[in-house]
């Protein structure tokens, strides 16, 4: 990457990771716990299974737990076409647990330039509270995110960096497609073999055009074996 690639990705990021609160905007510092196994099918197919854990309040507070299931298929290098489902167990104030359904479809573009390994990942997650509810597709939640990443290997370790700015996007009660969150991402990898990943990372996401807006500082840890 050249100096002054490099000047405009740092000042894209620069302005991406402004931390500005807005009015009325709730605060919290929540952690996430994360268990993903991968299975290789083929050179281009991978199946994956992920278990989840959130706290909230501090991290003083059980928030949700999901179990995500899915495929990815690479028909080429610089391209992945995904897929998946996701179940939502989640308490609500009167400590009553809920479940929640997602499933999603993936496209992501991928380029390696001077070493950094760039991505742009367009997703479509459809929401919906109960299976008999799936079919009535106006009741529920269609919500586009769109991530652009970038990651680097440092050469000659088993350590890597990565940071990402990812935007969600869906349709209020009026039906006008809005911009209603943001996550920034900084984190770093380690891999202490080949089948084996801990990964450690922080995340800053903002809420705006929707009612009590949140901000959220989350600390997650994840470690991924690859079968």
């Amino acid at each position: 990457m050249t100096i002054k690639r490099l000047k405009y990705v740092t000042a894209f990021f620069l302005i991406l990771f402004n931390d500005s609160e807005l009015p009325g905007q709730v605060r919290d510092f929540q952690s996430w716990w994360e268990l993903e196994f991968t299975k290789e099918i083929s050179p281009k197919l991978d199946l994956a299974g992920e278990l989840e854990q959130r706290f909230k309040n501090n991290s003083l507070q059980y928030s949700r737990s999901l179990m995500s299931l899915g495929a990815s298929w690479d028909p080429s290098r610089y391209f992945r076409l995904a897929g998946g489902t996701r179940m939502v167990f989640l308490m609500d104030g009167e400590k009553r647990f809920h479940t929640r359904y997602r499933i999603h479809l993936d496209g992501t573009g991928r380029y390696e330039l001077s070493g950094f390994d760039l991505s742009l990942r367009c997703r479509f997650q459809y929401g919906f509270d109960d299976i008999m509810a799936f079919r009535y597709f106006r009741m529920n939640a269609l919500v586009n995110r769109n991530r652009l990443k970038v990651a680097r290997h440092i050469f000659g370790t088993r350590f890597g960096w990565f940071a990402s700015a990812e935007s969600w996007h869906g349709s209020d009660n009026e039906s006008r497609w809005l911009t209603f969150a943001m996550r920034y991402i900084a984190g770093v990898q380690f891999t202490p073999t080949f089948r084996s990943r801990f990964t450690l990372r922080y995340m800053l996401e903002d809420e705006f055009n929707v009612v009590r807006p949140s901000q959220l500082h989350v600390l997650a840890l994840g470690y991924n074996y690859r079968f």
